[in-house]
């Protein structure tokens, strides 16, 4: 009797748990008002709205679920939620209520938001930040953590204000620090991530990287010797129309992607903590990297190298085009790393102003050999660079159809083994090698002047221009140019403006 009793009330509680996960899987609202909420409430409402974020810590939750935190409201400590949703029925993190972004501030933590070992999340339209006096730690504003998981899908974050975050300018990638932040770590099962989209973030004061992947499964065979077992690829990573400013390390880095688009993102202000060379926006290990209509500006790395771009160790066919870069300690920085070498990289159509040479030139190829790079339809503008170019490396680019612009006395150009052919050179003191070169003004409409991608015109060339048709023809060129003229096949331009002349 008390068996059948057991078994009967057993078979009642799990119909009514089966009931109320097939309720759950349609996904529930919760509120969260860490100003005048309860925590016993049941969250369900804004009149039950749940306080701390240690209650809504303490909950698993479900695919579909929405997790709404108080407008003007301010939530202090971590946020780390439990579960996982998919892309077909993410969680959730969104606002209600009128007036400001609720805020979440946790002061001297690893990370404001931590996900760990969960996908499925999308964060929209907080403020956080990490502030604290800790320099020497890494501290994140959006950290999220795969360990031993596999891969890991689905993460959009998107309108959050990430500031203010303290700690160290680490680069190490078991224990990176940054603004957003996605690090694929453990040593007993592959882990990556699929599916990450960061768009339309504003990061300011951040010490470490502003928004980057990093990984420990990082071996193959282009990086023999990288941590891990083995290679765990990041797949469709978009990185795209956020505004980061005054951060310590890099700008934008991706690690370990295969595909990933990094565009309209405007950079300005990095290295400004650095404890080693930077960049505003760089790969490292990946494959097929897309980077364009970035302005990447403000790089001082002090002693150090902060340059606009990095070709670096163990990319493949990296892509860099219609970027802007202005006021940087240098434009591109082509650095492999012994053992690492990288193949057909190619920087065509950007436009610099302004760069300087801090760490030897507006352009520089050090370090071991890289293979297949190809820089050409691109305009450098730098009236205070004693050197322009500097080769050190046994590169051999294919340097083509390029305009070179020096200081009044003339810049320098330090290379043996490069291939130039059909660029524009004023104000240069050692040109080098050019069977189809043009030296002269190239008569841009007004140099100097551009602030973004979306305002560049003053690189436009007059009618009047030497440039014009003057360049050599290409096996492979890019369909259009900077300003979205089509690139002629037979006699294009030099420089990033493929059109007629004004």
């Amino acid at each position: 009797m008390i068996s059948t009793l057991i078994l009967a009330c057993s078979t009642a509680a799990m119909a009514t748990s089966t009931a109320a996960d097939k309720h759950r899987l349609s996904g529930a609202t919760y509120y969260v008002d860490c100003s005048s909420g309860n925590d016993t409430g049941a969250g369900t409402s804004a009149g039950t709205a749940w306080r701390t974020l240690q209650k809504v810590n303490s909950v698993a939750f479900h695919p579909g679920d929405n997790i709404l935190f108080h407008k003007g409201s301010t939530c202090r400590g971590q946020l780390t939620p439990q579960g996982s949703g998919s892309a077909k029925s993410p969680i959730k993190v969104m606002s209600y209520g009128s007036g400001a972004r609720p805020k979440l501030v946790a002061s001297d933590a690893r990370a404001t938001v931590y996900l760990h070992n969960a996908e499925g999340w999308e964060i929209r339209g907080l403020d956080i930040s990490a502030p604290g006096d800790n320099v020497t730690d890494p501290r994140t504003g959006i950290y999220v953590e795969l360990t031993d998981y596999g891969t890991g899908s689905h993460y959009v974050f998107a309108d959050n204000y990430v500031h203010d975050v303290a700690g160290c300018d680490c680069t190490n990638p078991g224990q990176p620090g940054g603004g957003i932040v996605f690090n694929a770590t453990g040593s007993r099962k592959v882990t990556a991530f699929s599916g990450i989209t960061v768009t339309d973030n504003t990061l300011r004061d951040v010490s470490g990287i502003g928004i980057g992947t990093s990984s420990l499964w990082a071996r193959r065979a282009l990086y023999p010797g990288g941590p891990g077992s083995a290679y765990g690829p990041d797949t469709d990573v978009v990185v795209e129309r956020n505004h980061l400013s005054r951060l310590g390390g890099d700008g934008i880095n991706i690690t370990n992607g295969q595909h990933a688009m990094i565009q309209h993102n405007t950079v300005e202000g990095f290295g400004l903590k650095a404890t080693t060379d930077h960049a505003g926006i760089w790969a490292w290990n990946s494959d097929y990297t897309t980077m364009q209509y970035n302005t990447i500006g403000g790089g001082d790395a002090g002693k150090f190298g902060a340059f606009a771009f990095d070709v670096d160790g163990a990319d493949v066919d990296d892509l860099y085009q219609y970027n802007v870069s202005h006021d940087n300690s240098g434009m591109m920085l082509i650095c492999s790393v012994e053992g690492l070498p990288s193949d057909r990289p190619t920087i065509r159509y950007n436009i610099s102003q302004n760069d300087r040479d801090a760490s030897g030139g507006v352009i520089i190829l050090g370090c071991t050999e890289q293979t297949n790079i190809s820089i050409y339809g691109n305009t450098v503008y730098a009236p205070t660079a004693d050197t322009l170019w500097w080769n050190t490396s046994p590169d051999t680019p294919l340097v083509a159809n390029n305009i070179f612009v020096g200081k009044p006395g003339g810049s320098a150009f330090k290379d043996t083994t490069s291939t130039f052919s059909g660029n524009l050179y004023r104000n240069v003191s050692t040109a080098p090698g050019d069977a189809h070169r043009v030296v002269g003004d190239p008569r841009f409409v007004s140099p100097g002047t551009a602030t973004s991608v979306d305002d560049a015109a003053g690189y436009k060339l007059k009618k009047s221009s030497p440039a014009l048709g003057s360049g050599v023809r290409l096996p492979q060129d890019a369909p259009r140019d900077f300003f979205g003229n089509p690139v002629p096949a037979a006699h294009p331009n030099m420089g990033a403006d493929q059109g007629a002349g004004l």
